[in-house]
């Protein structure tokens, strides 16, 4: 293999490096905001059991405070929605981003290889008497 396609390769093999980067950063970005949306889930539904364990009493109750708790409820119903809203919207993105890094790392890979096997065989083909 001549040199211009030994360089060719190693430029080619730069620039999927740089875009799988980019992928990967990118699905990271989006893994994250996911597991930020889930914590935030679980952490809406922990507030939900403290008011399910009081719902024994409730008779002793007075009638303000059943309206406030009503109130809580309808609140945290409204955020689940919202949260789950915006969890589908992000595992959406997540499932679009996983294949084109996975495409970009595979891509990487075989061009880095590639560029190895060139830069052998050039070496080889340059030590060999002429």
């Amino acid at each position: 293999m001549d040199r211009r396609k030994v360089q060719t390769l190693a430029r080619l093999t730069a620039l999927s490096a740089l875009k799988k980067d980019a992928e990967l950063a990118r699905l990271a970005t989006v893994a994250q905001s996911r597991a930020r949306l889930q914590a935030a889930v679980n952490a809406l539904k922990n507030t939900e059991e403290p008011l399910d364990s009081v719902d024994g009493q409730s008779a002793n109750l007075v009638a303000s405070m059943i309206s406030a708790r009503l109130a809580h409820r309808r609140w945290i119903e409204a955020q689940h929605r919202r949260l789950n809203q915006q969890l589908a919207l992000v595992t959406a993105d997540y499932l679009r981003q996983k294949p084109a890094a996975a495409r970009a790392f595979g891509r990487a890979a075989v061009l880095e290889q590639l560029t190895e096997h060139a830069q052998l065989s050039h070496r080889q083909n340059q030590e060999k008497p002429r």
